[in-house]
């Protein structure tokens, strides 16, 4: 084995073509990755001391190296490294003064040359001159040079270009001889030579692989014993990683046409883009150059390289035109003149006509409105349009050649060099393994280069992985001819899915599941237990259960799903510009798939969840999940019959006591995990209405991993999935469930209203499949952590979700909700049908396959898990950053204000480890946000603000545009939940002070926020142990909007928050003489905008805690009946100026109050089945004979909700927790105004209560 470091060392090197593309990129390489050169030499023409410091180093390619050494110090080292010489390689001697020659011939080791004429359309004497004339003269100095090691001279693999197919590493195969052709030419007249030269290229497409193939086989005569090797790019592309991905400065060969089909003026060339295409990356290119030198080093040979692609990681035209035009379509350049779009003709006479509609009409039109208007601006347009003209035809006319035939180019040779002689650290330095690229990945990057160093247009960012492609039209690349164009999608549909990933058990038939469930001993137990409980043959009880599972098992036709697929994607051109899928998601899935049974959790905010991940599988080649839907769909025709036929199974919204359908239900879910198939719910059991994340709900994660715990399968992988919208299908549905209406019930007729979405633009849809959580490998890391924990404390450990304080604590020690035993199937939690009492001795070993409790508490961590996941995953859309800075300037904002914001926050995001979809400009991504949001938006003089404010907070329209806004806007809210908790508490205590100081002594001593150990040695600060406790306080009533893990909120998770946010400069900290840290407000408007991000909430929760001043004590209340007066009043609220914030009114987050006062021990939920007067029906008599169960199910009982008796006492535990939270309102109230308010509420809600 050769170390490459090691050749190079102590060696001199001269390069040819330095000022070029592949030079650049080759002394690049050469001055970052070996330091141990002695010195290198490039030969440039002209001014070379001038051309060194303009062309070189002033390029962007030094960017890497100038960050890691230092400007200065850069500067330096490539000076002391690189020594430019002028020169002309066509002339005799080069062109060198005597004393730069002699220099040359007495220290040069190593040539390497790629200087060449790359001008397709180059006269032949000049290509010939500056080709083979130049490859001579360097061949003649290698052979003065007093110790030559080895000669690599850098040609084109289109030398053979006269051929076509396979094409081995050997010289050029010319019909002539190469040194009688190059005298005919040179002896020709210019007129005599430009009329012969279609007649001597022959098959050769152009003057420059002509004259290629020339040299070589002239040079392979005249080369003696020099070391020679001949390396063979293709065609050469942007970068693939070196110095950085996509990394171009010019727009020669395949970027003219990348660039110009950015712009628009180059929409269509002539070829077959099913044909192969051959590009190499430009460092790939580089370092085949400086180990060819090794593979010749002072050896008497001539070897031949080929780098090209085609042989290991073929790539078709139309792929590249797909990749090319999606970037383009995204990140539209300012100077673009059409919409990016690519196809190819294979018929000469469809392109000319083509050509000639495009820009030959337009052009005569011009031509003849500026003959006949005589005006100086059409005539300038009209010969602008003229040189466009002349510029697309030159680029189509260029590449017609290359797009109309297809070569495969062999890589053997480089590839044993790399094998034999360089180790394995070498391989990867110099990599140019062409089955490494992810072509598009690749195409996106070069694009991104020629925008941002070609074009240099200023705010382009490197695009993301996720945002490459866009599935709606990812499988057009696939089609040609004339009837796939025209039917595109019927032939997509009817052809994908053939080569699916195949499970570890093939898919059984629905007849067989149904047999396998109904004769299972879990569901055999409960037809028979049912059967004694009401009395009846069990024949009856086999009746219902077989019309229970036919209404719910699902019936997965693959022609069903491709019409359905067919449809949607017609559906997803209408109304999206993207789907954007994370494809190595993807391959992670594929390669679980294999493995064991896969479940899939995506998030819920819109219908679109239940179609997008099946459409991608579809897409992907993976089997179809089945998916767990509500039985809500089945009251619609037509949907219910595709739903059911795509995979989807459904379920009851609660079936609560109903041990038969429990049964099932449980049976055939487990039935399709142990037969390995694909499956998919929703962890937050319902769509988000808020765009925040819901808890999690463990009854469905508990049966998919049920079998696993049972053995009946040797693993289960759990794959989070992220699904993020620029804009939502039900917006304005979400804002009037917000404001109290009821929710729209699914409905056939709903479904045909809702055509009228076909005619709007959403915008984007971005899917991210987070790495898959092996159950069996999570169990184990579990288990091995929290056994271990045992032994250290061998006190009976309990799960998150008990709650052992007293119900009289203060609010404070408030625990967050775990409920894992509702029976409310929409929320996915299930009741369990044994509960074992926890026996274990303490200090025993974590065991969830034996021990209940264990398999609970372990279920409980994966979902909080998935969640955690799930928020990870979630792309920050621009929608959402717009929404969010809207929002905190209602007043109004102008745009440039609006852009500087929106990239402040974008920072702000990527700081707190987010994943942000913006890519482009950002005046163009701010634009694009306020398109998609115009309908909540509105403008006026220049200033952008919630639609419909100019009408005044009352307007309804007004506040349904403020709620939807909230929607996207809390998309983004978890990333700062901790700096915005941590920045009001800061604000709230330092303003309530100010205000105690302002109010006399007597009054200063009545605050309410708990201070004991508030600093006095500095005002504008907040000692830590109050801040922590005030934190918590805060956390603890936000439990219900946040998803954390139980028990999270330590002391030292905090500080650790609170001193990131100190670090990053938006708090200060001081240590005072007692050695504590006290934080006050560094950074006023960072500290304002988190807080403003949380008052709402906060806001939202106070009306909900003075609403319960009006439940009289030991009465109860229905909790609709009080949810409908908290909204009212509320509302009620912010008309009177008393709330700041109309979200706050929002129902989602005063539902999700009564279930905190619940949590806290305030309140309490009774169900009750009916009642009349103050009298229930609901019989307690355990007396009476099994009576016989209707199928019809009975109404869910009417919950009420009661005060408890610590919180009866208005004057108690309930002022304080008022006057409390009060504290943290955005504009903090005094007592006298929270009793104001108490007195409000109970005169406004006379007849509220009602005792039982």
């Amino acid at each position: 084995m050769v170390t490459v470091a090691n050749f190079y060392a102590g060696k001199t090197v001269l390069i040819t073509g330095s000022t070029g593309f592949v030079g650049k990129v080759l002394l690049e390489k050469i001055v970052r990755d070996l330091p141990d050169v002695t010195r290198i030499f490039l030969i440039i023409r002209g001014n070379a001391k001038e051309r060194f410091e303009e062309d070189i180093m002033q390029s962007r390619i030094w960017d890497f190296c100038k960050s890691k050494m230092g400007e200065a110090e850069f500067n330096a080292y490539i000076h002391s490294k690189v020594t430019p010489i002028g020169g002309d390689l066509s002339k005799e001697g080069l062109g060198l003064s005597s004393e730069d020659y002699q220099t040359v011939v007495d220290q040069v080791n190593i040539i390497i040359h790629c200087a060449a004429s790359i001008d397709f359309r180059e006269r032949l004497d000049k290509a010939i001159s500056s080709n083979l004339y130049a490859s001579l003269n360097m061949l003649d100095l290698s052979k003065r040079l007093k110790n030559v090691v080895a000669y690599v001279h850098c040609s084109t693999a289109y030398v053979n270009s006269n051929r076509e197919g396979w094409l081995d590493e050997e010289l050029p195969v010319l019909d002539f001889n190469p040194e009688e052709m190059v005298d005919l030419i040179m002896k020709q007249d210019i007129q005599t030579l430009e009329r012969i030269t279609p007649n001597l290229l022959g098959a050769y497409p152009n003057t420059y692989t002509f004259t290629k193939a020339i040299t070589e086989r002239i040079l392979a005569l005249k080369r003696g014993d020099i070391p020679m090797c001949f390396l063979r790019p293709t065609i050469v592309g942007g970068s693939l990683k070196e110095p950085v991905p996509g990394w171009v400065d010019s727009i020669a060969a395949i970027g003219a046409v990348m660039l110009y089909c950015g712009v628009g003026l180059v929409q269509f060339m002539k070829g077959d883009g099913r044909m192969v295409a051959d590009i190499v990356p430009v460092d790939h290119v580089a370092n085949a150059l400086i180990t060819s030198a090794v593979a010749i080093g002072n050896q008497n040979v001539l070897k031949i390289h080929q780098i090209g692609t085609s042989h290991r990681n073929p790539v078709a035209w139309n792929r590249i035109s797909h990749y090319v035009t999606e970037y383009w379509r995204n990140h539209t350049p300012k100077k673009s003149i059409a919409r990016s779009q690519f196809s190819f003709h294979g018929s000469t006479i469809m392109y000319e006509a083509h050509f000639f509609m495009r820009y030959g009409v337009p052009s005569a039109l011009l031509n003849v409105l500026s003959s006949l208007t005589g005006s100086e601006d059409t005539k300038t347009k009209a010969e602008g349009f003229k040189k466009m003209t002349r510029a697309a035809r030159l680029i189509c006319d260029t590449f017609k050649h290359f797009t109309g035939h297809e070569w495969v180019f062999s890589v053997t040779s480089l590839e044993k060099v790399y094998q034999d002689l360089l180790d394995g650290e070498d391989r990867v330095k110099f990599n140019c393994d062409a089955a490494e690229i992810n072509w598009q990945s690749y195409f996106c990057y070069f694009c991104f280069g020629l925008h941002k160093y070609v074009m240099k247009e200023e705010g382009v960012r490197p695009p993301t992985e996720l945002l490459n492609t866009s599935i709606i039209t990812k499988s057009d690349v696939n089609q040609s001819g004339f009837f796939q164009w025209v039917f595109a999608d019927i032939s997509w549909a009817s052809t994908s899915y053939r080569h699916v990933t195949q499970t570890p058990l093939p898919p059984r038939a629905p007849t067989e599941i149904r047999s396998l469930v109904m004769n299972s001993p879990r569901v055999q137990q409960a037809m028979e237990k049912v059967s004694r409980e009401e009395g009846v043959l069990v024949s009856e009880i086999e009746k219902r259960a077989n019309q229970i599972m036919e209404r719910m098992q699902s019936n997965l036709n693959v022609s069903v799903v491709r019409v359905l697929g067919w449809f949607l994607k017609k559906v997803w051109r209408k109304i999206y510009q993207g789907i954007h899928v994370d494809e190595k998601g993807i391959e992670l899935i594929r390669e679980a798939i294999k493995k064991s049974p896969v479940v899939l959790i995506p998030t819920h905010r819109s219908y679109i969840d239940f179609l997008i991940i099946s459409y991608i599988f579809f897409e992907y080649n993976l089997p179809l999940p089945h998916i767990a839907a509500g039985e809500d769909f089945l009251s619609i025709i037509i949907v219910r019959w595709f739903f059911r036929n795509a995979g989807a199974f459904f379920l009851r919204r609660t079936f609560h006591g109903d041990s038969l359908y429990w049964a099932i239900f449980s049976e055939y879910v487990q039935r399709l995990v142990i037969d390995n198939q694909p499956m998919e719910f929703f962890i937050e059991g319902k769509r988000s209405r808020t765009g925040k994340s819901l808890h999690p709900k463990m009854g469905l994660l508990s049966m998919v991993c049920q079998p696993f715990f049972e053995n009946r399968v040797q693993d289960v992988h759990i794959v989070p999935i992220g699904i993020s919208y620029e804009k939502v299908l039900e917006g304005e549905l979400y804002s009037n469930e917000m404001m109290g209406e009821s929710k729209t019930k699914e409905s056939f007729n709903g479904l045909l209203r809702a055509s009228k979405v076909l005619k709007m633009n959403f915008g984007r849809i971005n899917v991210v499949f987070t790495p898959p959580i092996s159950v069996k490998q999570y169990s184990e890391e579990k288990s091995a952590e929290i056994s271990s924990l045992r032994r250290l404390n061998p006190s009976p450990y309990t799960t998150g979700s008990s709650n052992n304080n007293n119900t009289t604590s203060e609010p404070s020690t408030i625990k967050p909700i775990v409920n894992t035993n509702s029976a409310n199937i929409s929320e996915g939690d299930f009741e369990t049908q044994t509960s074992k009492p926890d026996t274990r001795s303490t200090g025993t070993y974590f065991d969830p396959f034996n021990n209940d409790d264990d398999r609970r508490l372990l279920i409980q961590d994966l979902g909080y898990q998935v969640v955690r996941d799930l928020n990870k995953s979630a792309i920050i859309t621009t929608t959402s950053a717009v929404a969010t800075i809207l929002l905190s300037f209602r007043r109004g904002i102008n745009r440039e204000e609006l852009i500087s914001k929106v990239e402040w926050l974008r920072e702000e995001i990527f700081a707190r480890g987010g994943d942000v979809a913006f890519e482009g400009p950002s005046d163009a991504l701010v634009d694009h946000s306020l398109k998609l949001l115009s309908n909540l938006v509105s403008k006026r003089k220049n200033m952008y603000e919630p639609g419909s404010a100019q009408l005044g907070v009352t307007n309804k329209n007004y506040r349904k545009n403020v709620l939807v806004l909230n929607f996207y806007r809390n998309q983004l809210l978890h990333l700062f939940l901790w700096d915005g908790l941590v920045s009001l508490v800061i604000l709230s205590i330092l303003q309530s002070r100010s205000t105690a100081d302002s109010q006399s002594s007597s009054s200063s001593s009545s605050s309410t926020i708990n201070t004991n150990n508030v600093s006095t040695t500095n005002l504008n600060t907040v000692d830590q142990q109050t801040l922590i406790t005030e934190v918590r306080f805060l956390a603890k009533v936000l439990s219900q909007e946040f998803v954390n893990q139980p028990g999270y909120d330590t002391d030292e998770f905090i500080i650790k928050e609170i001193n990131r946010m100190a670090s990053r400069g938006i708090i200060s900290k001081e240590v005072g003489s007692n050695a504590l840290p006290s934080y006050g407000v560094k950074s006023e408007g960072a500290c304002g905008f988190y807080a403003n991000l949380f008052y709402p909430l906060v806001e939202g929760y106070m009306a909900g805690i003075l609403t319960l001043f009006s439940i009289q004590p030991e009465m109860c209340i229905k909790k609709n009946q009080f949810l409908q007066r908290m909204s009212w009043f509320s509302e009620k609220m912010f008309e009177e100026g008393k709330l700041n914030f109309y979200e706050s009114c929002s129902m989602e987050i005063l539902s999700n109050s009564v279930q905190l006062f619940e949590q806290m021990k305030v309140v309490e939920r009774k169900k009750l089945e009916e009642v009349v007067g103050k009298r229930t029906t609901r019989s307690t008599s355990s007396n009476k004979k099994p009576q016989k169960q209707q199928n019809q199910r009975k109404p869910a009982p009417e919950e009420y909700i009661q005060l408890l008796p610590p919180y009866q006492d208005k004057d108690g535990l309930l002022k304080e927790l008022a006057e409390r939270l009060s504290k943290y309102k955005k504009s903090p109230q005094s007592k006298h105004q929270i009793n104001d308010l108490r007195r409000t509420v109970v005169e406004d809600f006379p007849l509220l209560s009602s005792k039982l």
